[in-house]
């Protein structure tokens, strides 16, 4: 079929400057951000490395610990004060909070037993904590300078409140912002202020991590990082299966219910101290129970260096639904090292525990159970996804939660069939049409502590999983995925802003995609597509599709004709750059068309009654 298309339009239009909030223009002017997509001359970031001894109880859950922290001052101010993240403080009876806690879970937060700066102790009048926020005022961190804090402390892990962390049964945790921190610094906003109120994530520096965990002998611990002393606190055949697991292919039961029930897995002591290792990463989490089986197999994601990440799925073994975790983790992690964005994985490991939510930590995923199997592979690509944004590029997550959210969400229909073939799409995209141009409808690039209602989901997740999914159908696949790599190489190990982001991949696409971030990213559009006019000439039809909406669109026309059979015809949401209204497609009319239908399973439209045409 020979088809013609035509565009008419309303106004012609020039390439679009992105509207700039204030501090990145001030960024811009320090050199330390610019709009090539790559970090300024003058960008820094501060760091800050931790050594960390805690001791948990899982009978009183009380864990205690010990940090000491290195923190570098890289960036060119005097730091006349230090602001310190006890999250864990989320609990505390006078915190805010955006998410309901039960009452037995309220408690006094993180207690201080001491801390010292540069061997200095701090007095309690010298420490203001309010929420999740400690400031500490009164010091003086030179342009360079380092500082060494040591802190000891000790709180009471929450029991049946789970969010993010916490007690999954009487014998099984999930452990995570555990420590005092030193907030972010940043060119952008100074110090990280946001506080931790539940629903928003996180915001950390990058840095290295030595951390001792002491448990009962017969707890089993997994967490960020490298076991550094396997030997002793594993059983030899524990170790050996571990070794097996990161060299091969195929499934290694590491613990099984047998072991389990002999009590043959950790070393026959009272206590035992779990020593791991991480390097350049934004935070540290880890998981420990006495009755959980441990499934593994290793992928290779760099095949120049051979080298290879170990996967893990460490679970109930009453959860029959997690059996094949470790299978559509492995196939995520080789998916993101092979096809999508086709970057090494960048962590030795990749360890998926069963706990009671969906959420993400460097080399650590803590996922519930979940019995149906499309929802499973979707939760498991997400959540594995997550290690590159924001760990691998460390975006804000608390201000701009799109950035890592938008990418993990689009995994989760451009991955699973690859995981599973045989999963037809049928994804479900109802929530944006349903929340687009209502009350609570904003544009993606709100703050994320702005987004309330049915828009929350939908402007941190879908929309933006939709806009790169519809931009890579318009760069199409090798040159989306190009400057995908572009972003990724610019920012890993640093801090990209939004802006950041859009540069790289007009950068990498080598195309000034500025419409595109301005209509889906900055502004709050309606996407509204319809079939207005069809007319049959003598030599073709004319089909008039119009824009009544302001949100570009790919048109996915399908095309039914009377002896049955189907064409299908495509164009990319470009087709709408200019600011036209209407695309008419001339289609030869050797056949007569019975039906017209636009739209797929991805395309988001808020009224589907005008998206068919009939013939009488």
């Amino acid at each position: 079929m020979i088809i013609f298309i035509s565009f008419y339009f309303t106004a012609q239009t020039k390439a679009q400057d992105l509207p700039v909030i204030r501090t990145v223009q001030k960024a811009y002017a320090k050199s330390t951000r610019n709009q090539t997509g790559v970090s300024g001359k003058s960008y820094w970031q501060n760091k800050a490395d931790y050594t960390i001894k805690v001791n948990f109880n899982p009978a009183s859950r009380e864990l205690k610990g010990e940090v000491l922290i290195d923190y570098t001052n890289n960036s060119p101010d005097t730091l006349k004060s230090l602001v310190l993240k006890l999250y864990p403080n989320f609990y505390k009876s006078n915190s805010m909070r955006n998410m309901p806690v039960s009452v037995s879970d309220l408690s006094d937060g993180v207690s201080i037993e001491k801390l010292n700066i540069d061997g200095k102790e701090v007095g309690r009048t010298s420490q203001h904590v309010g929420g999740t926020n400690m400031f500490v005022p009164g010091i003086k961190i030179l342009p360079g300078r380092k500082a060494q804090l040591k802190i000891n402390y000790h709180y009471t892990l929450n029991k049946g409140s789970f969010i993010r962390t916490g007690e999954v049964d009487s014998s099984s945790f999930f452990i995570a912002y555990f420590f005092p921190r030193v907030a972010v610094y940043d060119d952008i906003d100074g110090w990280n202020e946001f506080p931790y109120v539940g629903k928003e994530e996180f915001y950390n520096d990058y840095g290295n991590f030595h951390v001792e965990i002491t448990v009962p002998g017969d707890y089993a611990v997994w967490a960020t990082g490298d076991l550094l002393n396997c030997k002793d606190v594993y059983q030899p055949k524990i170790c050996e299966r571990i070794h097996k697991a990161e060299m091969v292919d195929t499934i290694v039961n590491i613990i099984t219910p047998e072991d389990l029930k002999s009590r043959n897995v950790t070393t026959k002591k009272d206590i035992n101290t779990w020593q791991f290792e991480a390097q350049n990463v934004t935070d540290f989490a880890f998981g420990t129970s006495d009755h959980y089986v441990w499934k593994s197999v290793s992928v290779m994601v760099d095949s120049v260096t051979k080298r290879r990440t170990r996967v893990d799925a460490v679970f109930n073994p009453i959860h029959r639904s997690y059996i094949p975790v470790v299978d559509y983790a492995r196939k995520t992690v080789e998916l993101i090292s092979n096809y999508f964005p086709k970057v090494s994985f960048p962590y030795a490991h990749e360890t998926v525990f069963d706990g009671l939510d969906a959420m993400e930590y460097p080399m650590m995923v803590n996922n519930r159970p979940i019995d149906d199997h499309r929802e499973n592979i979707e939760l498991t690509a997400h959540e594995v996804f997550h290690s590159l944004f924001p760990f691998y590029v460390g975006s804000n997550e608390t201000k701009y939660s799109f950035m890592d959210e938008g990418l993990a969400t689009l995994t989760e229909f451009y991955f699973y069939p690859k995981i599973d073939p045989l999963v037809p799409v049928n994804y479900d995209i109802t929530y944006m049409n349903n929340s687009a141009v209502s009350a609570e409808d904003v544009p993606i690039m709100t703050l994320t502590p702005q987004l309330y209602s049915i828009a929350r989901f939908t402007d941190k997740d879908l929309k933006p999983a939709l806009a790169l999914y519809y931009l890579k159908e318009m760069l199409g696949e090798p040159l989306f995925i190009k400057a995908i790599q572009k972003y990724i190489h610019n920012w890993h190990g640093k801090h990209p802003t939004p802006y950041d982001f859009f540069n790289s991949l007009n950068a990498g696409s080598g195309k000034n995609l500025n419409w595109f971030w301005k209509n889906w990213f900055f502004e709050k559009n309606d996407p509204d597509l319809a079939i207005t006019k069809v007319i049959e000439r003598k030599s073709d039809y004319e089909i008039t599709i119009t824009s009544l909406g302001t949100l570009a669109v790919p048109i996915h026309l399908t095309i039914t004709y009377q002896d049955g059979s189907i064409q299908k015809v495509e164009r990319d949401l470009s087709c709408w750059q200019k600011k036209n209204k209407t695309v008419v497609f001339h289609i030869s009319n050797k056949k007569h068309i019975n039906k017209l239908t636009i739209g797929n399973e991805l395309d988001v439209d808020i009224d589907l009654s005008n998206n068919k045409w009939d013939a009488k």
